[in-house]
């Protein structure tokens, strides 16, 4: 019945086949968003918090990867890779932090379609270049009404540019460690069509912060990008838009161990390789001033391959291979209905394949979707917005996500927000089907819930594998979906024309979170893990943002966010006096109390920024100070007491320090910069983190013409 329903609505909206201008707002102004609502609105008429960086920004930043310029950004925080889970799988890459939930419960959009690839559940945001992007929307709080599984926390839709004129541009940055980013951009514009290409190349020599630790910290890396995307115009009220993306990544590997067998030191080589590629195919139609339908395709596929050898004598040390494909056709109709409701209803199919040396073989999965979104312009003054996700997907149960927001202005000057939805993230393919034995590593076994019951432990006990079943085990059980409620309320306020301001407040519970736990010991006593629904969790606190143009060439940004997290259990535990810790000093014991409480690990309290900018067009020259600011924040538990609370059991808070300068000349930009201006650095806790950056880029812009023929 589901299948059949589901099976419907994609036919019902098919019928309207394909994609009509937004007539419910005017379009003359230039500050737009579609993640928000899957459709064009103004900044100004959207109800949940949506944040813009554009392309102005990352240009002054003069970042070059998607995961520098998010890190600047208010509320967002950028995990660092290298960092080891519980189960001693590798955090892959820098990943995003959205009110305090972890990455893998952000979705990451280009031009509208997911990123894949999430190894460890992260996104590596720095394999995405900042060369051919118009800008970025961020949406904070859950979207799973609009867009499903994987947005429990926020979506982050990575917009790139497309043909608008004649061009040509190109750009070359030199900076630390031999790093090298280089881009070109061509665009062809005719009356009917555009063409737009783009290539990127980045390298490094890599960094090592710690000379004692086998191999680089970063090693070596080469990659390159090139995307094309095309628009054509077949008649006045269809459009025809295919993009594509090739990502290749070459990483050397080079480090000395001890031999497991003889004890001695052995060097060991080898290399890890990258591809990310996809394509975009959309067809849209408008039918009328009321009437509009898309069609979208999309293909990708992400491939993860390492191979590591002993360099002796060639024999095999180490192999790895992740690929992944994705498939999805979607259709999404929007409709002007009678007294000023905008309805958008849309259907999907998703066919998802991985084969990895992890799992115990190939793995599938499919999902049927369907929305639907109404936008109620009541009056000039309020907006209300209900939405509806139905997602059935063949490895957990189905799931229907809901979400309801509203937006009041109550003069020229202030506009006021609220919204409450329902998120959900489903258990990944690591979580279900992983099946792995560590033989490196003292030779613990993970299994996902879906690879392990009791019954397979006991038959691996009574043959001697296995020697102790711990009472977790008889818990075992297919997953849940990890569940969150989200609420966020806040406003914005022009105090007048040089000042504005920006607040949100926010609070999102989680259940079911899943946490991976020892389920029994191995004959050699290796731990044996699996995955676990147990927690509840929250996530509360509040975000300003502000603006102030000081003159026609100075303007001064700030932004704050005030966190606060907590696992429930922990805080009944607490509450009942059953938790202790052992003073550093005295070496007494004492009860934990909720002000020592640090909550989930790896969030801060507060986290700040405050950016000057300087402009001058007549004279070409350009400036920014920026300085963001991290207060100490939990890394793992030291006294055995299960929980965060002691002083060691914390990583410094700092501020990073970024400043450029740059001049603009005959169609040449120049600029040179310093990151991390006065050297930082944490080598436990941020691996990624290399110090000071300083760096030079020339970049020049030629347009033919500005006419658009």
């Amino acid at each position: 019945m589901k299948k059949i329903f589901s099976l419907l609505l994609i036919t019902t909206t098919s019928v309207f086949s394909f994609s009509q201008e937004d007539t419910l707002f005017s379009k003359t102004l230039t500050e737009l968003v579609v993640t928000a609502t899957r459709t064009e609105r103004k900044l100004s008429n959207v109800a949940v918090p949506v944040q813009i960086i554009s392309r102005k920004a990352i240009t002054q930043s003069g970042s070059v990867r998607v995961n520098d310029i998010l890190s600047e950004q208010t509320g967002l925080y950028i995990t660092s890779g290298g960092a080891t889970t519980s189960a001693g799988g590798g955090v892959f890459g820098n990943g995003i932090q959205i009110q305090g939930l972890s990455p893998d419960y952000t979705l990451i959009l280009l031009d509208g379609e997911p990123i894949i690839g999430r190894q460890g559940g992260v996104i590596d945001l720095s394999r995405l270049s900042v060369g051919n992007i118009k800008k970025i929307e961020i949406v904070k709080g859950p979207s799973s009404s609009l867009y499903g599984s994987e947005a429990m926390g926020g979506v982050v839709n990575i917009i790139t540019e497309q043909a608008l004129l004649n061009r040509l541009n190109a750009s070359f940055r030199y900076g630390r460690f031999n790093a090298t980013d280089a881009n070109l951009t061509a665009a062809i514009k005719k009356q009917k069509w555009g063409l737009q290409l783009f290539g990127n190349l980045n390298s490094s020599d890599g960094f090592d912060l710690d000379k004692t630790a086998p191999g680089q910290t970063v090693d070596p890396f080469g990659s390159y990008t090139a995307q094309v995307r095309v628009n054509f115009l077949p008649t006045e009220k269809t459009k025809i838009s295919i993009s594509g993306r090739y990502y290749d990544e070459k990483q050397d590997n080079y480090f000395l161990t001890q031999d497991i067998g003889s004890g001695s030191t052995i060097a060991i080589t080898g290399d890890g390789r990258v591809t990310d590629m996809n394509l975009n195919p959309v067809i849209t139609q408008q039918f009328n001033n009321n009437l509009r339908s898309s069609m979208r395709f999309y293909f990708s596929r992400y491939e993860y391959e390492q191979t590591l050898l002993k360099e002796e004598d060639k024999t095999s040390y180490y192999y790895d291979f992740f690929q992944q494909d994705f498939y999805r056709v979607e259709n999404q109709t929007d409709i002007n209905l009678p007294a000023k409701n905008f309805l958008s209803v849309g259907a999907g199919l998703v066919a998802e394949k991985l084969n990895t040396t992890r799992y115990a073989g190939k793995r599938s999965n499919d999902i049927r979707y369907a929305f639907i979104q109404d936008e109620w312009r009541a009056s000039e003054k309020f907006t209300l917005i209900g939405g509806l996700r139905y997602d059935d997907n063949t490895a957990y149960e189905s799931r229907l996500s809901p979400k309801l927001a509203g937006l009041y202005k109550i003069n020229d000057k202030l506009r006021i927000n609220a919204s409450y939805g329902a998120g959900f993230k489903a258990p990944d393919f690591r979580q279900l089907f992983l099946n792995f034995f560590n033989t490196a590593a003292g030779g613990y076994v993970v299994y996902g819930a879906n690879e392990i019951t009791i019954s397979e432990l006991e038959q691996q006990k009574q043959q001697a594998i296995i020697s102790d079943i711990l009472p977790k085990a008889y818990e075992l059980a297919l997953l849940k979906p990890e569940i969150s409620k989200g609420f966020n309320a806040g406003g914005h306020y022009d105090a007048n024309e040089k000042l504005s301001f920006d607040l949100n407040i926010f609070r999102n519970d989680i259940e079911n979170l899943i946490q991976v736990d020892i389920i029994a010991f191995r004959s050699n006593a290796a731990p044996v893990y699996s995955y676990f629904n147990v927690k509840e969790a929250y996530t509360q606190g509040a975000e300003v943002n502000s603006s102030y143009k000081i003159n026609k060439q100075f303007q001064l940004q700030g932004g704050y966010q005030f966190l606060k997290t907590a696992d429930k259990a922990d805080l009944e535990r607490i509450k009942e006096g059953s938790v202790y810790t052992r003073d550093l000093q005295t070496n007494e014991t004492s009860q934990v109390t909720k002000s020592d409480y640090a909550g989930l690990p790896n969030r801060s309290k507060h986290m700040a920024n405050a950016k000057l900018f300087y402009e001058n067009e007549k004279n070409g020259w350009s400036a920014s100070v920026r300085v963001l600011y991290r207060s100490r924040w939990g890394t793992y538990d030291k006294d055995g007491n299960g929980l965060i609370n002691r002083d060691d059991e914390f990583a410094k808070g700092a501020a990073l320090f970024n400043v450029n300068a740059a001049k603009s000349f005959n169609g040449f930009r120049i600029q040179a910069g310093i990151d991390n201006l006065f050297n930082y650095k944490d080598r436990l806790n941020l691996p990624s983190q290399p110090g000071i950056q300083p760096y030079v880029s020339i970049n020049y812009s030629f347009i033919k013409n500005k006419n658009n023929n």
